[in-house]
């Protein structure tokens, strides 16, 4: 009879066990396997008014909710179940973290269609599902900024970094939201830190030095452009950016090494030449904002503003007559984007009459009259440039 006593033992502890629990759940879990979702509820909802301390009423029904997508009632039922027991954590964890990527991923898929209102109601059920969702967080506030919902957007980018505060992409974009608000050291405070402990990147830098550049700490801000550019050395946005503070910091023959360097790696550079001839014009250096000028206008005719630069570095440079015809030839181009084609041939007709070597103006006119149309008279202006040439 001994091997006997082993399965008579096993037998009594499970009926010992089945009268532990509640005929509502055993009903609930019955239906269960008979993917009867309602009725289960339904008994599980009689076992909550009967053990409303049971955790195992509320982490069945947190499960059957997930199953009918109720994630609103799923996550209820699972936040009580974890109040009543912690340690079924893990197990709830795995049901929101499967939920939760289904219904992101389907807010993943409209936003790429460009469906906003739908994009945010799954992406909001996804960080409903999961609090501590920082990516889910983000993509909502993205998603904010494209339906015009500043507000809400703002939000859910500093919830995002509220929960992964060394994460650099979050604490650039909570930066920028505290400084937007008038809230600099806030934000200078946030940068830092990421500089010191975290993985800054060039933007991390320039966005502190920006930020030192409106609090008048400009010594500060050299400091961060300084990091930056060590990271790298070649960065045309850097170069620019640290320009551009030297422009405005007063320091002319800073600013214009900076652009210089630009244009020792792209020599065209249409930005870095109007800017080099205003910091070499600022700086009382006219013959050489004169040649940057020149350059802007040779590689970009239509460029109304670097005309007018040319023509003002021309006439403070004692050129006064070539600085006269420049400004024609700015007022040419205006007339031009207006619609007033003859009076800008006009205009052009007397530059090139007095400068025939000179083969800006000409490109210009060859530009005019092929917008009007005219194709004898751009054969005659490429016959200008053909023959010009100083």
């Amino acid at each position: 009879m001994n091997p006997r006593i082993p399965l008579l033992f096993i037998a009594v502890l499970s009926i010992i066990f089945a009268a532990c629990q509640s005929a509502e759940i055993t009903s609930a879990k019955v239906y269960i396997q008979q993917e009867n979702r309602p009725a289960a509820i339904e008994q599980l909802k009689i076992a909550e008014k009967n053990e409303p301390t049971n955790p195992e009423v509320f982490l069945l029904e947190g499960k059957i909710y997930a199953e009918m997508d109720s994630f609103a009632q799923m996550t209820a039922a699972f936040d009580r179940a974890l109040e009543l027991d912690s340690t079924l954590i893990k197990d709830i964890q795995s049901w929101r973290a499967e939920k939760r990527a289904k219904v992101f991923n389907k807010g993943l898929r409209f936003g790429k269609k460009k469906e906003w209102d739908k994009a945010i109601k799954y992406t909001k059920t996804a960080v409903m599902i999961d609090p501590t969702f920082a990516d889910g967080w983000f993509n909502l506030g993205f998603l904010y900024q494209k339906a015009g919902e500043k507000d809400k957007s703002e939000q859910a980018y500093l919830t995002a970094y509220a929960l992964e505060p060394t994460n650099t992409n979050l604490a650039k974009q909570a930066a920028i939201y505290y400084f937007n608000d008038d809230q600099t050291d806030t934000a200078i405070a946030i940068l830092t830190k990421i500089a010191d402990e975290g993985k800054p990147d060039i933007e991390t830098y320039t966005l502190l030095a920006s930020m030192f550049t409106s609090k008048g700490e400009f010594q500060k801000a050299d400091e961060m452009f300084a990091k930056a550019e060590a990271l790298d050395p070649e960065n045309l946005d850097l170069l620019f950016d640290r320009g551009v503070a030297k422009f405005n910091q007063k320091d002319f023959a800073a600013a214009s090494s900076y652009f210089q360097k630009i244009l020792d790696i792209d020599p065209t550079n249409r930005d870095a030449l109007y800017n080099l001839s205003l910091s070499q014009f600022n700086d009382e250096k006219f013959d050489e904002a004169i040649a940057s000028a020149e350059k802007l206008v040779k590689h970009n005719p239509q460029d109304k503003k670097g005309w007018a630069q040319y023509g003002l570095s021309l006439l403070r440079g004692g050129q006064i007559e070539k600085g006269k015809a420049a400004t024609l030839v700015t007022d040419a181009i205006e007339k031009m984007e207006s619609g007033q084609y003859d009076d800008a041939i006009g205009d052009l007709k007397t530059v090139t009459s007095k400068h025939k070597k000179w083969c800006a103006p000409w490109a210009v006119l060859k530009v005019i009259y092929s917008e009007k149309g005219d194709e004898a008279g751009a054969a005659e202006a490429q016959a200008g440039l053909d023959n010009c040439g100083e």
